[in-house]
């Protein structure tokens, strides 16, 4: 058993990569795998003509939106 320095779970050896000469990483290769999820960028969405027509006739629901400012009466 051997405590992973970013998660702090302990965790047995086969959880650490190898690390060649100086044996295991200090993480684990999930903290690995998220930390590579991470740095990597996200691919772009795809649009969708029927998610863009559904989502606004969500939005115009209950009418058009009117741009005034919002006063709280006390």
């Amino acid at each position: 058993m051997k405590t992973c320095t970013k998660c702090h779970r302990r965790l047995p050896l086969t959880a650490f990569p190898s690390a060649g000469k100086r044996g295991t990483e200090p993480a684990c290769t999930p903290c690995q795998n998220d930390a590579r999820r991470l740095r990597a960028p996200l691919p772009p969405i795809e649009r969708n003509p029927l998610q863009v027509r559904l989502n606004n006739t969500i939005n115009l629901w209950h009418g058009p939106v009117r741009r005034v400012l919002l006063r709280s009466h006390a």
